[in-house]
């Protein structure tokens, strides 16, 4: 947060970092416009053990991930292929979800488990 403009990190003045450690269950954010295709993708992180949150747009994702913050973001190409590059570009320059990853992934695709076993894993500084 150093190397943030001043106003930048007054605005992001509540936010502090994180550190979840071993056995932290995994925050993933899902934005995904097929209402199937987003049930379908809830259900399997669920059943993998994260909090999941959706959210049905790019502009929702934006909002969701500043407010509260998840390990993951995954942005599925239902979105449409624009929506997807803007909102990921977004995400990365926004103070509060810089450090966030990021997955693109295509309809129906899971989110490989791997990911959620490192997410379980991993300090977020």
């Amino acid at each position: 947060m150093s190397q943030m403009p001043t106003s930048a990190r007054a605005a992001v003045g509540a936010v502090t970092p994180r550190s979840p450690g071993p056995g932290h269950t995994p925050h993933v954010l899902v934005a995904d416009a097929n209402p199937a295709s987003r049930q379908e993708r809830e259900q399997h992180l669920k059943a993998a053990g994260a909090r999941v949150v959706m959210a049905r747009t790019g502009f929702e994702a934006i909002v969701k991930a500043s407010c509260q913050m998840p390990d993951l973001i995954v942005l599925d190409e239902s979105l449409g292929e624009v929506e997807v590059a803007e909102t990921a570009r977004l995400l990365t320059i926004c103070p509060v979800t810089a450090q966030t990853p990021v997955l693109c992934l295509r309809a129906r695709r899971k989110v490989p488990l791997r990911v959620l076993a490192g997410l379980r894993r991993r300090v977020v500084v």
